[in-house]
């Protein structure tokens, strides 16, 4: 036995890692989805409203800003919409790498 924690997160795939970071996030929130909401998330908001997406990828960031936002709400608590959720993110995620690897 050692004296150092093993990082499970490590030993998980992509969808694993993402899955339980949604469900984390989910239950450190609290009740309201505003909860948190710090610079950042106002910085992205803003950007959300500045205008439409000119691309794929940014489409794409926003879609996973706004699941992560409903992820951290009482109605998606459930772990079906929790898993459905972790695979949308890990499907744009591996999209997102695929059009930003594009010739």
């Amino acid at each position: 036995m050692t004296d150092h924690p093993i990082n499970l997160d490590d030993r998980r795939s992509v969808a694993s890692r993402l899955e339980s970071g949604i469900r984390r996030r989910a239950a450190n929130s609290g009740s309201s989805p505003d909860v948190g909401c710090g610079k950042v998330d106002a910085e992205l908001d803003a950007a959300m409203l500045a205008g439409p997406a000119c691309t794929w990828i940014e489409a794409a960031d926003k879609t996973r800003f706004l699941l992560e936002r409903f992820s951290a709400t009482p109605e998606a608590r459930n772990a079906r919409v929790q898993k459905l959720i972790g695979r949308v993110m890990c499907d744009l995620a591996r999209l997102k790498k695929r059009e930003e690897n594009a010739p």
